[in-house]
C-alpha cells in the first residue's frame, strides 16, 4: 500500500484515528504513535470518506494476500486432510507416509496445514506430576517383554468379553498380540507359548502387572503354584513385576495398548471371530514391519532388531498369531 501504513496494525490504525476524534491535536497523537504525519493523514482520509466501514474493517476483516505462490497445492492438502482423518497422525509421522508416497513436504508445512482445516485442537496445560525417572530402554533384545492383558467390549452378540494380550521388547519395541476369549492363567500360558515362538530372540524375562492372570502374590488365600509361573521356571525365564499401582512402570505394553485401541479397534467392527484375528495380524505386521516409532529414532521395531548383532537377518513368523475358531 507503500509508505503510509508504516507497519500498522488494523487495531493501532484505528486508535491512531480514535486518538485525534477524542481532542488530540495531530502532532501530538503522531509523537505518540510514532507515526508521521503522512501516515495519519492518510488514515484520516479513509475514516471520512468510511467511518462504520473503516470501524468494521479493523475490527474483522480478513487480511490474507490474493496472491500466496507458497500455498500448498489442493492435491496435496486433500492427502493430508485423509491421513490426518484417518490414522490422527501428527506432522512428522504424516512426513515420513508422504515420503513414502512420493511427496516431500515439511512437518512444518504439514502442521500449517491442519491448523487451515481445523484438524489440530489447542491443548490444556496439564500439571505434570513428579514421578521417579524409569528408563524403559534395554540394551540386547529379550532382556525384558513386557506383557499385559486389555479388555474389549462384548462381541458378535455374546455375553462374555474379549481379552487382547499384548508383549513388547524393550530394546527392539517387536510387539506380539493375540485375542483370547477368557483372561485366565491357562490363557496367559498359551499367549507366552506362542510369543516364545513369535520372537526371533531368547527371552530372559517378562515383567508383569500383579492381576491373577500372572501371579498369586496377592492372593494369599490361594496356595498352589501360578500356571505362568511353573511354565516359565523350568525354561531359565524370570518373572518380573511392576509396583503395585503404577502402570508408568510398564509404560511401554500400555502405550500398546492405546495404539491398538487406535488403530485397529476403533477401525473395525467384526463379525466373526475369524475377521477378528485377521485383522488383528495383518496390524501387528504393519505395526512391526511399517509403521515408524519415534522412540527408536522413527525405525520400524524390525529394522531396530536387524540393527543389532546377530540379528541382521531376523524374520517374524506371524503363524503363531492364528488360531483354530
Amino acid at each position: 500500500m507503500g509508505n503510509h501504513t508504516y507497519h500498522l496494525t488494523p487495531r493501532q490504525r484505528y486508535q491512531l484515528v480514535s486518538d485525534h476524534l477524542r481532542g488530540g491535536s495531530v502532532s501530538s497523537v503522531c509523537r505518540f504513535h510514532g507515526v508521521p504525519r503522512k501516515t495519519f493523514h492518510h488514515w484520516l482520509g479513509v475514516w471520512r470518506k468510511d467511518p462504520d466501514g473503516f470501524a468494521k474493517n479493523v475490527a474483522g476483516a480478513d487480511h490474507t494476500p490474493k496472491h500466496q505462490p507458497r500455498l500448498t497445492d489442493e492435491a496435496k492438502t486433500s492427502v493430508i486432510v485423509r491421513l490426518r482423518k484417518k490414522s490422527r497422525y501428527g506432522p512428522e509421522r504424516l512426513r515420513i507416509l508422504l515420503r513414502e508416497r512420493g511427496v516431500a513436504m515439511s512437518a512444518s508445512g504439514i502442521a500449517k496445514v491442519l491448523k487451515r482445516h481445523g484438524l489440530v485442537k489447542p491443548r490444556r496445560k496439564k500439571i505434570k506430576k513428579k514421578y521417579k525417572k524409569f528408563s524403559a530402554f534395554m540394551k540386547r533384545p529379550g532382556e525384558r517383554v513386557q506383557t499385559d492383558v486389555a479388555y474389549l467390549p462384548k462381541l458378535f452378540g455374546k455375553s462374555h468379553r474379549q481379552y487382547v494380550y499384548q508383549a513388547i521388547d524393550l530394546c527392539t519395541r517387536v510387539a506380539f498380540s493375540a485375542i483370547y476369549t477368557e483372561c485366565s492363567p491357562l490363557a496367559t500360558v498359551d499367549f507366552l507359548k506362542r510369543a516364545l515362538g513369535f520372537f526371533p530372540f531368547q527371552v530372559e524375562a517378562f515383567q508383569f502387572d500383579h492381576g491373577t492372570e500372572f501371579t498369586y502374590d496377592l492372593r494369599p488365600d490361594i496356595r498352589k503354584e501360578h500356571p505362568v509361573k511353573a511354565f516359565l521356571e523350568p525354561r531359565g525365564i524370570r518373572s518380573e513385576f511392576s509396583p503395585v499401582a503404577t502402570p508408568r512402570m510398564n509404560g511401554c505394553v500400555e502405550r500398546l495398548h492405546r495404539t491398538w485401541r487406535q488403530e485397529v479397534e476403533r477401525w473395525h467392527r467384526w463379525k466373526t471371530p475369524g475377521k477378528m484375528h485377521r485383522d488383528n495380524t495383518k496390524w501387528l505386521r504393519y505395526y512391526n514391519e511399517g509403521r515408524p516409532h519415534f522412540g527408536i529414532g522413527a525405525e520400524t521395531p524390525l529394522q531396530k532388531l536387524r540393527s543389532v548383532e546377530p540379528y541382521q537377518n531376523a524374520e517374524l513368523d506371524y503363524s503363531a498369531c492364528y488360531f483354530t475358531v
